[in-house]
């Protein structure tokens, strides 16, 4: 009665457990769970790179405002006096564009007034037809490399920069989780069907030992140790079936429709972790560092702050400098009036400041000049990391193949002795003792295999995620780079 009870569990685990059967409504893949399907979804699809795009746009629109105050204008106003012995009124409107080098700014404006003026206010006074004026106004000193508005503009270029290696961390981040999440949920199923397998042996073998008991062929002490093993596998079962539904419910975080829905992964047997390329492996380990440093976005991130330390130490210095400021416009005035004006005027004028204390910008300069400093002794250390996280990870993998390697041999072996053991059991040359332990080891080799299998793919994803390959981790759509 036992054995045909296991027997019923032991097929309606397979049915229920890898379907992933839930009592709450949950949404299930329609199709087998890829694992190029669950990369996708998680670098289209996961929340917080989601968020990180989402950065990335804002620090766009901060780039976009910055760029702003390059924007032509049109400046213009009406004077009118409205009462007492003068009756004067004069009108003006001008266009003004600033220009990203020298402080330029390029000018045209045109101005008439009428009516009676004060001396005092004789530069409102034009001809009948009014005056026009074209110019520009260039920063001979400060102001001429860089200034407040030049200085805007290239800071927030490079925090939109900054953020979008932060979003090539993050999907680097969550994609290589994803990958690992995959290989337990695929792997945790496969060894599941293995302790099945084990479990339906002892079920059928425990119906043979019914009949041979009531036919007085064997002592029934045989059909309680096949009952021992029956209830042993089942545990094995049990616990392996709790390992599907845990890493199934980890993997689903990382699966999501087109809304970011959670999905629910479909196995099938059909289902295999990818063979991946390791030939890299062969490659002179130098030359992998090389190029996983031009790879890595923190690395990258580092040398962004430093260029932005830089651009501070600029505006600072350029604080230090006296303003110089040339200006030269021609002005024409057109039909007659009080003033008679003949062709046209040509102007130049210059202006200057000179600061006699700049404790302010030397002060900015150093500030500027220390986090320089402190951000290049920090992207030391990051290069050093990661030369040691890559070192780390390819002794890693190298091992967990030649352990993967031995686990199948392994397997193989204990494979050949169960079988040869049920052998000699079925001829009558074994007792169930031996062909029971034969068959632990059996299951014992399946884990030990899987769980190698794990590891090496565990030592992959790790290997990506810090060479920052990004040609598997995307699957099928390869991601930004982190190279400038």
């Amino acid at each position: 009665m036992l054995a045909r009870y296991s027997l019923l569990i032991a097929y309606f685990v397979s049915l229920q457990v890898l379907a992933q059967v839930d009592d709450e409504f949950r949404a299930i893949a329609a199709e087998p769970t890829t694992l190029s399907a669950v990369l996708r979804s998680s670098a289209q699809h996961f929340p917080s790179i989601q968020a990180a795009q989402a950065t990335i746009a804002e620090r766009e629109g901060n780039a976009l405002a910055a760029e702003g105050v390059f924007d032509p204008r049109v400046d213009g106003g009406l004077y009118s006096r409205l009462g007492g012995f003068y009756d004067g009124t004069a009108a003006d409107v001008g266009f003004y564009q600033s220009m990203p080098f020298m402080g330029a700014e390029v000018f045209a404006d045109y101005s008439v007034s009428g009516g009676d003026f004060p001396i005092y206010e004789d530069q409102l006074v034009t001809t009948d037809f009014g005056q026009a004026r074209v110019g520009v106004a260039l920063s001979l000193l400060r102001d001429r490399e860089i200034d407040g508005r030049r200085f805007a503009v290239s800071k927030a270029q490079l925090e939109t920069q900054i953020a979008e290696f932060g979003l090539l961390a993050e999907q680097i981040d969550i994609l290589q989780q994803a990958y690992i999440a995959y290989a337990r949920w695929l792997i945790s199923a496969q060894l599941l069907l293995a302790y099945e397998e084990l479990l339906n042996i002892a079920v059928v073998r425990g119906s043979a030992l019914e009949r041979q008991v009531e036919a007085g062929d064997i002592a029934e002490i045989l059909l309680v140790e096949n009952e021992q093993a029956i209830l042993q596998r089942d545990g094995l079962v049990i616990e392996s079936r709790r390992q599907v539904r845990l890493s199934a419910e980890r993997l689903a975080l990382f699966l999501r429709d087109d809304e970011g829905v959670v999905v629910f992964p479909n196995y099938d047997q059909s289902l295999v972790m990818p063979v991946q390329d390791e030939r890299f492996l062969n490659t002179p380990v130098e030359e992998l560092i090389e190029q996983a440093l031009l790879n890595r976005p923190d690395i990258a991130v580092a040398k962004t702050l430093q260029s932005q330390f830089r651009l501070e130490k600029r505006i600072a210095e350029n604080l230090a400098k006296p303003r110089l400021d040339f200006r030269v416009y021609s002005a024409r005035d057109f039909g007659s009036g009080t003033l008679r004006r003949q062709g046209t005027d040509t102007i130049a004028d210059i202006s200057f400041s000179i600061p006699l204390a700049i404790r302010t910008a030397r002060g900015r300069a150093a500030s500027a000049d220390a986090r320089l400093t402190g951000v290049g002794y920090e992207l030391r250390l990051l290069i050093d990391e990661a030369k040691r996280d890559l070192r780390l990870s390819l002794v890693n993998l190298r091992a967990t193949t030649e352990l993967k390697e031995v686990a199948l041999r392994e397997l193989a072996v204990a494979q050949r002795l169960a079988e040869a053991e049920l052998r000699r059991f079925e001829a009558g040359n074994s007792d169930y003792f031996l062909l029971n332990v034969r068959e632990r080891s059996l299951g014992e080799a399946q884990l030990r295999r899987w769980q190698a299998e794990l590891n090496h793919h565990v030592a992959l994803a790790n290997y990506y995620g810090i060479s920052m390959n990004r040609e598997v981790l995307w699957g099928e759509a390869p991601g930004p780079t982190a190279q400038q």
